[in-house]
Order: structure tokens, then sequence, then C-alpha cells
């Protein structure tokens, strides 16, 4: 149909284009509670695979504890969960003391706050920027 044909009591040809591309035709986005569970799940497959590499490998040689922390508390972030230096310390297969040392060092980098303090424990959380990068790491790794 060109456009001197068109008549009133249709859409125009470049109406009919965008009700295609982002009209009634287009698919639905998906809920935002479907998206947070996917990337629940893939940043917990991701900190799962990480723990398997310690089947294989001498942690010390193979390790990668920073990251393994920051997928913990991103994990415990999206299920409302906290996450003690001690979780911490097990996830990751460090002593209390290079758990410590690790999460001062998330600190010192803006990606990790303590959120609370008792007197076996702290409580660690991610800061915005931390939760920021972790999300965008796992949206953009590669599906596991």
């Amino acid at each position: 149909m060109s456009s001197s044909t068109w008549r009133g009591d249709s859409p125009a040809p470049a109406d009919q284009e965008a009700m295609s591309e982002t009209g009634t035709d287009a698919q639905m986005l998906p809920d935002a509670s479907d998206v947070e569970a996917e990337t629940e799940a893939k940043a917990a497959r991701l900190h799962g695979l990480g723990r398997l590499r310690g089947k294989y490998f001498a942690t010390p040689v193979m390790g990668d504890s920073a990251m393994s922390m920051m997928l913990s508390l991103f994990v415990g972030e999206l299920q409302s969960r906290p996450v003690s230096n001690m979780t911490l310390a097990v996830g990751s297969m460090l002593s209390r003391e290079e758990t410590d040392l690790m999460i001062d060092r998330l600190v010192s980098a803006g990606l990790a706050v303590i959120t609370g303090l008792e007197p076996n424990r702290r409580i660690v959380g991610l800061t915005p920027l931390g939760s920021a990068r972790m999300r965008s790491f796992v949206n953009d790794y590669p599906n596991v």
C-alpha cells in the first residue's frame, strides 16, 4: 500500500510498522520477578561451579576467593538472607583470618559493607556498586 492510497479508516503505513514492532503484535517483556529468579539461579550455578573446581584443583593454586565471596554475597542478597563472615569462610574454603582480610579488601574497594557486628561474627552485604557490578557480571556471563 503506498502512502498515496492510504485511507483514514486504517492505520497509516508508518503506524502499521510501528505497531508490528512495538504494539500489540510485540511479545510481552518478561516479568521482573522472572528475570530476578533467573539471575539468582545463574549466580548460584556460577558459585557452585567455583566450588566444584575445588574438587579437582588445590584451592590455593586455582582458587578465586574474592569472586567466590562476591557470588555468595550476591546470591544472599537475591535470596534476602544475611551472609556472615563464617559463611563466607566455609563457602570460600578459607580460614577466618583470610576471610576477614578478603572482606576488608572488598570493603576498601567499595564493593562490600559490614551490615552487622556480633561478638563472634560480622554480617556482610554488597554495596549498591557491588550489587550492580555482580548483576552485570552474572547477566553478561554466558548461560551455564
